[in-house]
């Protein structure tokens, strides 16, 4: 008889054995785990589950609260056989398995329960579920990691780096820095270009030691808001991006916008000493020297945001044409339009983002000053059958826009004058079409 066969034949009622003398075995020692074990796996069998699974619930505790937490597990284990979708049951095993140090164990459970659908009635439900299971396993980052992702896609951007930032510092303790990052990815990706989030996302790259990262993202913040105006603090933004590339450890600070890192920075600093005495004006080899730092500083960042595109190919890959469509918006409003022109070629071969995706690339195209370029991504838009009578109409001003701006009139004029004989209020058409007359 093999090992498992004397387990079973262990907690399996006997042949001989009915409901009325387990039953006795129970009544006569109530304390004893083993008798109710093997009274709820009689009546399982006979199909009394509520009943069967009360009696197992009952040994459950009974062998937790005697020490034998491992026989309190194989008892849940059976439970969870005929009622998989307990979750009470689910959490239980989670906390005995953290318990008995089996942590490999718990976050596979919790790795499959969140992957289950249908398990959780609503989001809130879940979310409640995942801050317990993180009680019972205070120091991994899974519970905050699956918590961030459910915020990310109800677009609570904010409360999903709070998430990030709880378990940061148990990514690294734990060996899943790997994991952290691709959560970070997917909420970098989903967030598009807004500033106020890709901030806190470049500092969590510093938390979990990913420097190069970590100062490409900040560093095309601050471009950003230079770009588009927003000049207040930039200057402290700088000094502290120029802090983190001579060596701070903004990581270890655990700070997680520009604002703490200069107090953080100003806290560390060095006590005052006079000022020193100003420098003579001799600053004829200046400009040839700053831009000698600037062409080695935007190599830097070169080689950081190649890494970090390498991230987002292995991660997103061409499975998930949305997320590259948001990816190539963020690169366009970011100046990086090279960039944005690969991002949105991909995106355009979903079905559903052709005509948006390519309407993208051919504005990046001709940013770029590639015109013939953009002209002809809009042409094989135009060639499609599936156009709506909108879609071809916007197509083709699309395309009479960039003919005038490529100093091509004769052309965009025949393409004005088709679209005014069909729809004469749209968009700025007639005011074209009168200047054409003048």
């Amino acid at each position: 008889m093999s090992l498992i066969d004397s387990i079973r034949k262990l907690f399996s009622a006997k042949e001989g054995d009915t409901r009325a003398s387990l039953s006795k075995r129970v009544q006569a020692a109530p304390q004893d785990p083993q008798s109710r074990q093997k009274l709820g796996i009689y009546l399982l069998r006979q199909g009394e589950v509520v009943e069967g699974l009360d009696q197992l619930a009952r040994a459950a505790v009974m062998y937790e609260k005697d020490g034998f937490a491992g026989k309190a597990v194989a008892v849940l284990r059976q439970m969870l056989k005929h009622d998989p979708a307990n979750i009470d049951f689910l959490k239980w095993l989670i906390r005995l398995l953290s318990q008995e140090g089996l942590t490999g164990d718990a976050h596979r459970e919790l790795e499959l329960m969140i992957a289950r659908q249908g398990l959780f009635p609503s989001d809130d439900q879940k979310i409640e579920f995942l801050r317990q299971a993180g009680e019972a396993l205070p120091r991994s980052p899974l519970p905050s990691l699956y918590i961030g992702d459910i915020l990310r896609s109800q677009r609570k951007f904010f409360e999903a780096i709070n998430e990030l930032e709880k378990a940061a510092p148990w990514a690294i303790a734990s060996g899943m820095v790997p994991e952290f990052i691709n959560h970070l990815n997917a909420l970098i990706v989903s967030s598009g270009d807004e500033i106020e989030i890709l901030e806190p996302c470049g500092f969590l790259w510093l938390r979990v030691g990913k420097r190069a990262e970590g100062e490409a993202l900040l560093y095309l913040v601050v471009e950003k808001s230079r770009r588009e105006g927003h000049l207040q603090g930039i200057e402290e933004k700088e000094r502290v991006l120029e802090a983190i590339r001579e060596g701070w450890d903004a990581g270890a600070a655990g700070v997680t916008s520009f604002a703490d890192a200069a107090r953080k920075l100003d806290e560390t600093a060095a006590p005052a000493s006079p000022p020193p005495e100003p420098a003579p004006p001799e600053e004829p080899a200046a400009p040839a020297a700053g831009s000698t730092v600037y062409r080695e500083e935007e190599s830097i960042v070169q080689d950081a945001l190649s890494r970090l595109q390498a991230k987002v190919q292995e991660e997103i890959g061409e499975s998930d044409p949305d997320a590259r469509y948001n990816l190539g918006i963020a690169y366009k409003e970011m100046g990086l339009l090279d960039e944005a022109v690969g991002e949105f070629a991909m995106a355009r071969h979903k079905p559903e983002l052709f005509v948006g995706a390519s309407s993208l690339l051919a504005d990046t195209l001709a940013a770029k000053g590639e015109f013939a370029s953009a002209i002809r991504v809009l042409d094989e838009v135009l060639s499609a059958k599936a156009l709506s009578e909108a879609e071809d109409r916007d197509v083709r001003y699309h395309k009479a826009v960039l003919l005038s701006s490529d100093g091509r009139e004769e052309e965009a004029k025949e393409i004005f004058l088709s679209i005014f004989g069909e729809a004469p209020q749209y968009r700025d058409v007639a005011a074209r079409i009168d200047r054409y007359r003048e």
